[in-house]
């Protein structure tokens, strides 16, 4: 047995981006985000804004999470435009020093185990990790986006969608996986979630496309 795979054997795939999968995948993919427009190409961008203009009363501002934040760089176009107080966590140690370098709050970490208080935040964004967390994880996940987030809050998640839940191998790492699957019910199952928006896209397109394995979701839920 390789070294690699008896390493995802005994360990979490938390773990595993904690202890260097998470650095290996902002480089791999770092010059493709730094390309990425975070403004009307970006759906996750498009749903935040939407939120900003429904409230809360003209003298408060947003607070917003974004699980998954890489370097920041969404975090720092809506700080920038939209005038919000966010805040990131990431499993890259790597990313999380070039957010900070950009005076972003920024911190590593994982969803299952947010460092901030109960009703912090008005908005949690998940974009592009749930994928690739640990089933065993989900339902932790939920419950501390669900702690943080305050009542009349909202969750945006954008991932990898199947109608049917489906797992496919991580080309980088033997045995961790990742999965596809509706995201939005692991909220949309209580009554506190109502789901405002669900759209599917392709995930290289971000038009429509027919076939299920290039499908990509965003998904607005509000939780009151």
């Amino acid at each position: 047995m390789s070294c690699t795979r008896l390493r995802s054997v005994l360990v979490s795939q938390r773990d595993i981006f904690l202890g260097g999968e998470g650095d290996a995948w902002f480089r791999r993919n770092k010059e493709a985000m730094n390309r990425a427009e975070f403004a009307e190409n970006d759906g996750v961008y498009q749903a935040i804004r939407s939120i900003a203009t429904s409230g809360p009363s003209p003298d408060e501002s947003f607070k917003l999470l974004e699980v998954g934040a890489s370097n920041g760089l969404r975090l720092g176009h809506v700080q920038r435009e939209l005038g919000m107080d966010v805040a990131g966590i990431e499993p890259s140690s790597a990313a999380v020093a070039e957010a900070r370098m950009a005076g972003l709050d920024v911190q590593v970490g994982t969803a299952e185990n947010m460092p901030f208080e109960d009703d912090t935040f008005d908005i949690v964004v998940f974009g592009f990790c749930l994928y690739l967390c640990d089933p065993s994880d989900l339902f932790r996940i939920a419950a501390e986006a669900d702690r943080v987030l305050k009542q009349t809050g909202w969750v945006v998640i954008q991932d990898f969608y199947a109608e049917v839940p489906a797992v496919r191998p991580y080309h980088h790492i033997e045995g961790v996986y990742s999965r596809k699957m509706d995201y939005r019910t692991l909220f949309s199952w209580h009554p506190d979630y109502t789901c405002y928006s669900h759209r599917v896209v392709g995930h290289q397109t971000s038009g429509f496309v027919d076939d299920p394995q290039e499908w990509v979701a965003t998904s607005v839920l509000r939780k009151k």
